[in-house]
């Protein structure tokens, strides 16, 4: 079987968790301060607070965002439902909003009209790791006073314009098992503004303002304040570890998912757009290539034929308002969003695959597309 989506974990990553392990030190301590500092550099953002999900870390940007009771939030339903969650985590209310038929991120010209006096923030997931365009994200966020929640759990190491999506503004990511920077599980909070930064390293540590490393340091101190109620979602110096060996050669894994990639568009070049579309990048982007995600007629059948034929592909995602929990949340047309979810493959894309694998995914679909 050819898997859609396999873990890789570094033979350096196995060593630095052994270092770790023996360290004494297991939890919210040294480690987790190194990840967090580097991977801030590596994005190019000024703090960046480790957490122990993209979920949490979600969850902690909309409190931040000020998002709360009766407030409104423009999102898209095409996402893992963690985006959308979140937001009735805080008693809000997800406003979803149709998609760009070649991007599948936020048609914010769709969002215009579902602007009310409710509506506190707008949440833009990099759907399998393209970029939103951020300039019109920032643009639209601002002309209406809106909060912005990037959604980049796909997006780990990808560029709008050459700058590192993280850089500019809250910005979430996922260190999921399979996702391009693996740990397991795990995730990050970036932000600029240092006041946020003191909210959420508060916050994913039960709104207490010391860690437990922190007055372990010299002689053991007891006291510290609480200053809200917040949430146990840090990470640990075990997944800080394998974060830390696996941000080194971030770069690297990127660049072969992009040519693995590469080898999908040049050999199904034929097909397109006749028989199959790609979800294209933003122009001016370099995508993290997550996923691979062409859009076909008669999905469900190529589905069943190449699981047949030994190659694993999914579907990402069932949008969350076919979900009965969303069913009545306020919507656009989501036109664009039910066609794409109707054709929706993704091909399997990780490190384990080799240059033959793609191809035999390739001459497979070509055969039964044909």
């Amino acid at each position: 079987m050819i898997q859609l989506l396999k873990p890789y974990v570094s033979d350096e990553a196995i060593a630095a968790v052994e270092a770790v392990l023996r360290s004494g030190w297991i939890g919210l301590g040294p480690k987790t301060a190194e990840f967090e500092s580097r991977f801030a550099e590596f994005v190019g953002a000024r703090y960046a607070v480790g957490v122990n999900s993209a979920t949490s870390a979600l969850h902690l940007a909309a409190i931040v965002s000020g998002i709360s009771e009766g407030d409104e939030v423009l999102t898209t339903s095409l996402t893992f439902v963690s985006t959308n969650h979140v937001i009735l985590y805080q008693k809000a209310k997800p406003v979803f909003v149709d998609l760009d038929d070649r991007t599948l991120n936020i048609d914010l010209s769709k969002a215009e009209k579902m602007i009310s006096a409710r509506t506190r923030a707008v949440t833009a997931v990099h759907f399998a790791g393209n970029p939103v365009n951020l300039d019109e994200l920032y643009d639209f966020a601002a002309r209406h006073k809106l909060a912005v929640i990037e959604d980049a759990a796909h997006a780990c190491g990808a560029k709008f314009r050459g700058r590192r999506i993280g850089a500019t503004g809250l910005t979430c990511f996922s260190f999921h098992a399979v996702k391009n920077l693996p740990m397991g599980d795990g995730g990050m909070v970036t932000t600029n503004d240092k006041a946020i930064y003191e909210q959420l390293m508060s916050l994913r540590w039960m709104g207490i303002d010391q860690s437990t490393y922190d007055r372990s340091v010299g002689k053991y101190r007891w006291e510290y304040s609480v200053e809200s109620v917040g949430y146990k979602y840090h990470t640990n110096d075990i997944a800080a570890a394998i974060g830390l060996e696996h941000l080194k050669r971030l770069d690297e894994w990127n660049a072969r998912r992009q040519q693995i990639v590469d080898i999908y568009r040049s050999e199904l070049a034929n097909l397109v757009p006749r028989k199959l579309r790609f979800a294209e990048p933003t122009p001016n982007t370099q995508s993290a290539n997550h996923l691979c995600v062409i859009r076909v007629a008669n999905r469900d059948r190529i589905v069943d034929r190449l699981k047949e034929g030994g190659i694993s592909v999914g579907v990402h995602y069932r949008p969350s308002h076919h979900y009965p929990m969303y069913a009545t949340a306020r919507r656009t047309d989501l036109s664009v969003t039910e066609r794409a979810y109707s054709e929706l493959i993704s091909l399997p894309l990780h490190l384990g695959l080799t240059d033959d694998d793609v191809r035999t995914v390739c001459s497979t679909l070509r055969t039964l597309l044909l």
